[in-house]
């Protein structure tokens, strides 16, 4: 299928917009692979691109789907029943969303326990009531301007005590949940009753409730959210919690709230996809040069050896054809060089000049080196040149030369990079030394 389809994409996409092939790429392939047709390597490279990336993002379209649908399938609350957990248990803690004529309404909410006995630890009755203006006062800034909620609250955190509260006006704030009028305003009395075991006390708190400017999504809200909460109290002696199904005339429709990564799973995919598409062309780059070092490492040999078989009576294409022969023969297949050597001696048997197929083997190369090389035995057949089996012999000293200044350059590099490992081993044998040391003269 990913076959079918990248071919699909290459022929009417990439083919088409692209009117002249990218020069670059088409050297750099038929450098990898110089006997296999280059447009068979164009189209295959571009099949093998195009087949990563759709893998990529078909991958990362499947696993959203899995998614979406597993967030789908666990949302639902069946009967709008949510079980709650035994008094010895642990407090829930769930995410819901309200839908009122299709207008969604978030909601956090904690379902505790089911009540059974509890004890408190004791704390200072003063400090308590001295801090109630402030714990009550939720998002107010004074009692005497109270427009929003007040924390009306059963226990109140770093507080032992358990509160029962009263009000003057129901209609203006609710005992129970500290819920404000939004229609009308007056003055009312709080009334805090807080226990801890036998002990028992308490206190009025005046307050004024002032009319607070909402709108129509927000007080559907406020009422959901009383209703919510006052469910949730009438419940508690039960195994289970029933959430309302209507709110001021409105029918709700719950479901847990659920976190939709999607999109941005999508966008990750489609970033690896992109990444993987350009990595294609960084690993042929590698492949490249990976190429061209082996072949620059075989170039002494391909001179001394040239530089033999011609100093003993040979021609420069027998010798160049001896040269490629011997290293198939001896199975140098690691030693690229004699691929490239044998493709200009096939160029030659098929009716290409001699000249030129130097030529173009030093060109295919793509390195300086054997440029320079094949210039010479093109320039030789050329000119005649009398002092080419001098040249060549001095060329073959400096690449010897040159070889070995390498592999002296890169045994120092070495020596380099094991400096670090060698201190840190160092550090490490210090230690284990001087700890036992230090442990045993109790210093």
């Amino acid at each position: 299928m990913f076959d079918r389809a990248s071919e699909w994409i290459f022929e009417n996409f990439i083919r088409r917009s692209d009117r002249s092939a990218d020069q670059g790429l088409l050297k750099k392939l038929s450098f990898i692979d110089p006997y296999e047709d280059i447009g068979k390597l164009y189209r295959d490279f571009y099949i093998k691109r195009i087949r990563m990336t759709l893998l990529v993002i078909v991958s990362g379209m499947v696993l959203i789907v899995f998614m979406k649908a597993g967030a789908y399938m666990n949302r639902s609350i069946k009967g709008n029943r949510i079980e709650r957990n035994d008094w010895n248990g642990q407090t829930q803690k769930v995410e819901l969303t309200a839908y009122a004529d299709g207008m969604p309404v978030d909601l956090e909410m904690k379902v505790e326990t089911r009540v059974l006995s509890e004890e408190e630890i004791e704390k200072y009755s003063d400090e308590f009531l001295n801090d109630l203006p402030r714990l009550i006062l939720g998002n107010n800034k004074d009692l005497l301007q109270v427009s929003s909620n007040l924390e009306l609250k059963e226990k109140y955190e770093g507080y032992p005590f358990e509160c029962e509260w009263r009000s003057s006006d129901p209609e203006l704030v609710r005992a129970y949940n500290g819920e404000v009028s939004k229609d009308s305003e007056g003055d009312a009395v709080l009334t805090v009753r807080y226990c801890l075991g036998e002990f028992e006390n308490s206190r009025d708190i005046s307050i004024r409730v002032c009319k607070p400017l909402m709108t129509d999504e927000e007080r559907l809200s406020e009422e959901i959210r009383g209703a919510v909460v006052q469910s949730e109290l009438d419940s508690r002696s039960k195994k289970e919690w029933i959430l309302p199904e209507t709110v001021s005339g409105k029918k709700l429709r719950w479901e847990y709230k659920q976190e939709d990564n999607s999109l941005l799973l999508a966008g990750l995919f489609a970033v690896v996809g992109i990444a993987v598409y350009r990595a294609s062309v960084k690993d042929l780059e590698k492949s490249v040069e990976k190429k061209k070092k082996n072949m620059l490492a075989s170039y002494p040999k391909v001179l001394r050896e040239m530089s033999l078989y011609v100093g003993a009576g040979m021609t420069v294409k027998a010798a160049f054809k001896r040269i490629s022969e011997e290293g198939d023969k001896n199975g140098n297949r690691k030693e690229l060089i004699f691929e490239e050597m044998k493709l200009a001696c096939l160029e030659m048997s098929s009716g290409i000049s001699e000249g030129e197929s130097y030529e173009r083997f030093g060109n295919r190369t793509g390195l300086g080196e054997y440029i320079k090389f094949a210039g010479l035995l093109s320039q030789n057949l050329r000119r005649g040149n009398p002092g080419f089996k001098e040249r060549l012999q001095e060329e073959a000293k400096l690449s010897m030369k040159e070889k070995a200044l390498k592999a002296k350059r890169s045994g120092e590099e070495a020596q380099t990079k094991m400096l670090a490992p060698m201190m840190m081993m160092l550090a490490v044998v210090m230690v284990m030394i001087m700890i036992p040391a230090m442990t045993g003269i109790n210093i």
